[in-house]
């Protein structure tokens, strides 16, 4: 078994990072790609540089260098989120403005994809979390659908980001009697939004957007032993 790689894909405000609270500090390592706050109470005390486990880094390839070096030499480390992952893209791309054609797109392409395989290869205790944005699917004018968003169709012609995910949760708010948010993962298709995990893997098609919940869920999945089913010879 390899390193379990998991989407948390929804709009701005919607439970994304928040999540990441009931997480374990001591066994959990943020890289902050957006260089902004946390949104939890006292983030900066749990995560931070003297505690060793936060950085910001925005840069791909330095990115997929650090995943590799938390899997090698942070064994106490078994959960790594990849907050506002999209910012990779962009700030990429600006670097590359003033490039001409379509190859920093195939560029881009290529370090995503052995970002995201890399984040697959590494040690089988680790989870990585690809936290972004989504963005909706219009169709004459109507929202049929959301997809993990990119920085465009001249990276979607080159790589299916959704592709790459065996779990992929999308966020979703409702509301309380109280009319108050209450914040959710969906954990497979529902309504438009696109969400897939493995079969009975989880009950529900809402649960709570909390990741220790999903850590917990994914372990239990995989550990859980399959029943042998016995033939029997037909006379």
């Amino acid at each position: 078994m390899s390193s379990k790689l998991i989407a948390i894909v929804g709009p701005s405000g919607t439970g994304k990072s928040t999540a990441v609270r009931t997480l374990n500090p001591k066994e959990t390592f943020i890289i902050n790609v957006a260089r902004k706050e946390l949104p939890f109470k006292g983030a900066e005390k749990l995560y931070n540089l003297e505690s060793k486990n936060y950085m910001e880094v925005d840069d791909i390839n330095q990115i997929t260098a650090l995943l590799q070096q938390i899997s090698e030499k942070a064994p106490h480390i078994k959960n790594i989120i990849m907050d506002d992952a999209i910012y990779s893209m962009s700030f990429l791309m600006m670097k590359k403005a003033n490039e001409i054609g379509f190859g920093k797109f195939v560029t881009l392409a290529k370090d995503v994809t052995n970002m995201l395989t890399s984040a697959r290869k590494l040690r089988n205790d680790l989870k990585v979390f690809y936290i972004t944005h989504s963005e909706n699917i219009e169709d004459d004018g109507h929202i049929v659908g959301q997809k993990i968003k990119t920085i465009g169709k001249a990276l979607d012609n080159q790589i299916v980001l959704e592709g790459l995910f065996t779990i992929c949760l999308y966020t979703f708010v409702g509301e309380d009697k109280d009319e108050k948010a209450t914040y959710h993962f969906v954990t497979n298709r529902f309504k438009n939004y696109p969400a897939k995990s493995p079969m009975g893997m989880f009950d529900d098609t809402l649960i709570p957007n909390d990741l220790q919940v999903v850590c917990d869920t994914i372990d239990s999945y995989y550990t859980e032993e399959v029943p042998v089913v016995e033939k029997t010879n037909k006379k």
